[in-house]
């Protein structure tokens, strides 16, 4: 827990009395499950979001769920029931569209829609030109509303109608169930939205500048401890990656910005391929002011995902909901804050989302021979007495995850009898024993945090990635919109960006790049791994309990053969995220370069150089890597 126990008790007791005075019914943290959970309710009580406008029609009734900045994310839910008879209908709160999802989808809930602003003058003239020429089966239709009011005309004294302002809304299927140009598939829709007037004149939630025609204002009220949250990233998993690309291209001119081949993306038997698609970074806001970049939401990511065998998670969700959504993802300015926020509120009521629970390996272990032996100029025997005593103290387990709250004088309090600690290097073991707990995340981010960000990153369970000096820090929640624990279902991502500062030879601040950390293409691997290296430990704690030497020398391999393979990717990882990053530089720079009316062809073939070295250099390294996975999973199977 993250607050003090007191606070805790005095918390459930107020949440257990609201809850009998409303008729709520009191749900124990402990019997806490993703399955069956009202999406609406998890926003408000996990995150602190709250509905700021809703619609009720006929058939159907939508709410806009917002984070506490008005301009950041918003998440429209819509149910199918209705009880306003006499309600305004609006095409797109028809319950046509939301029949026409559970078809496609089988029954199961998802997220129908993704929706973007195109704030371009006839912008979404354009697109609709494109999609009439190149993709006319994916068009569902465009719609215009008028905000429009009555006056009398001073010259004629008669009344006439005049327009204040307009949205245009423009709806399209987003994939293609296999090659593009053949079936459509009828669920996931794209929404692109244009507003004029008096629909984009006005700041916040306030309609009709908000997000639909027909939602109405509700009055909001956001405790001191809801964080803001901005779209990010919006992830798909199809059956054809290159046909959702190309029509992205076709309809948006969004280009490929970062892909990720089976090297890199692969998890035991299961692989995928993955390309992140964007719109041209060049027309993006150029900012200094890390605020403003986590505020500015005008860079669209679309990571698309296919599989490439039967087994895995993109592989079942294809095969159970089919094409569609896999997550959405928000970034905020303290993940940390976030996280404690979303728990320590779970705690209290027994409500909103728990988060993947990533093992403590990935963070890092104790390793006799590579942490301890040195220190004894290789001598097993002394680096083996160190860990055997601190297991012995509960301080370490046998596989050398060491405690979260160990602290110097525990160490010292437990290893003063032992003859190697009191003849060795003291300090220095101390310190390589408290830095076990995050050695991966150091060996990666060296000095870039401190000792207590490092603890809180731990505690947390948040997933670390870095490119260049750009750090991302990531977690997933459970799966949301899902009946039955064994259902595959969409789920969110909450992210901090923390872009490292940057300048130009002329001395002044380089604008922050959009998207600065990446997208987590570290953690495919190394959190498969190292779930594998805590499913490994378990199994050696169990055998050792036991007394089964053979399950123990067994397990005992295999934490030592996933504990190379993560220590030999990492360095490979390394060289594929430097590659990316240089190659993505050189691509958006190629994309300014068209943009701009100067033409510098010399700069060009220069660019153009550096993207095709690099992508040679990222590719090398995928392959390295698919090479070195091969080889552990041989020698794993050779052990079983």
């Amino acid at each position: 827990v993250n607050e003090l126990p007191a606070r805790f008790q005095a918390g459930a007791k107020e949440w257990d009395k609201l809850c009998k005075e409303t008729g709520l019914p009191v749900s124990p943290e402990k019997n806490f499950t993703p399955a069956g959970q009202d999406l609406v309710e998890q926003l408000i009580v996990g995150l602190g979001w709250r509905v700021t406008a809703e619609y009720t029609g006929t058939q159907t009734r939508s709410v806009l769920v917002t984070s506490q900045d008005p301009c950041g994310a918003k998440i429209v839910v819509t149910c199918v029931t209705g009880e306003n008879k006499d309600a305004e209908e609006y095409d797109h709160f028809d319950r046509v569209h939301v029949d026409r999802f559970f078809e496609e989808h089988h029954g199961y809930q998802g997220i129908a829609v993704l929706g973007f602003e195109l704030p371009q003058a006839g912008a979404i003239e354009e697109t609709l030109r494109r999609y009439k020429k190149l993709h006319p089966k994916m068009l569902l239709g465009v719609k215009r509303y008028e905000d429009t009011r009555s006056v009398r005309d001073e010259c004629t004294q008669k009344s006439k109608k005049i327009v204040l302002g307009t949205m245009t809304i423009l709806e399209a299927f987003a994939y293609y169930k296999t090659d593009k140009g053949g079936e459509v598939d009828r669920g996931t829709v794209i929404r692109l939205v244009h507003r004029d007037g008096t629909f984009g004149s006005q700041a916040g939630f306030s309609n009709p500048q908000g997000v639909l025609p027909g939602f109405i204002d509700v009055d909001a009220s956001f405790d001191g401890t809801s964080i803001p949250a901005y779209s990010d990233h919006w992830v798909s998993n199809v059956t054809d990656r290159h046909s959702f690309l190309s029509t992205l291209e076709d309809v948006l001119g969004f280009t490929p910005k970062v892909d990720f081949n089976a090297g890199v993306v692969a998890a035991g038997r299961a692989k995928i391929e993955s390309t992140v698609s964007g719109n041209n970074t060049a027309k993006v806001k150029n900012t200094c002011d890390s605020n403003e970049i986590l505020r500015d939401q005008s860079q669209v990511y679309l990571p698309i995902n296919n599989a490439l065998t039967d087994v895995g998670h993109v592989h079942f969700f294809l095969k159970q909901l089919g094409q569609g959504v896999q997550h959405l993802a928000a970034r905020v300015k303290d993940l940390v804050s976030f996280i404690e926020r979303v728990n320590n509120y779970r705690l209290v009521t027994g409500r909103g989302f728990t988060f993947l629970n990533i093992p403590p390996s990935y963070y890092g272990r104790l390793d006799v021979a590579r942490d301890l032996a040195p220190h004894f100029g290789g001598d097993m025997s002394k680096a083996d007495s160190i860990l055997g005593k601190l297991v012995s103290a509960s301080l370490a387990t046998k596989a050398g995850i060491v405690a979260i709250d160990v602290s110097a004088e525990k160490i010292k309090d437990a290893l003063k009898d032992v003859p190697a600690f009191q003849s060795g290097p003291q300090d220095k073991l101390v310190e390589t024993i408290k830095c076990a707990r995050y050695s991966n995340m150091y060996a990666l981010l060296k000095d870039h945090f401190s000792e207590d960000t490092y603890l809180q990153i731990v505690r947390n369970k948040i997933l670390v990635d870095i490119q260049a000096n750009d750090v991302l820090f990531q977690i997933f929640t459970c799966n949301i919109l899902q009946r039955d624990t064994k259902d595959e279902s969409p789920f969110l991502e909450f992210i901090q960006r923390v872009c490292s500062e940057k300048c130009l030879p002329d001395g002044t601040c380089a604008p922050i790049k959009p998207g600065c950390g990446g997208f987590g293409i570290r953690n495919f691997l190394t959190l498969f791994l190292s779930i594998e290296v805590s499913k490994a430990m378990q199994d050696l704690e169990n055998a050792t309990a036991a007394g089964d030497k053979e399950k123990e020398k067994n397990a005992f391999k295999r934490v030592e053969l996933f504990t190379k393979q993560m220590d030999e990717s990492n360095p490979i990882l390394t060289e594929i995220s430097d590659a990316m990053t240089a190659e993505g530089n050189a691509l958006e720079e190629l994309e300014a370069l068209k943009e701009s009316e100067a033409k510098d062809d010399g700069r060009k073939k220069k660019l153009e150089a550096i993207a095709k070295e690099q992508c040679a250099l990222k590719m090398k390294g995928q392959t390295d890597l698919q090479a070195l996975s091969d080889r552990y999973a041989k020698q794993m199977q050779d052990l079983m």
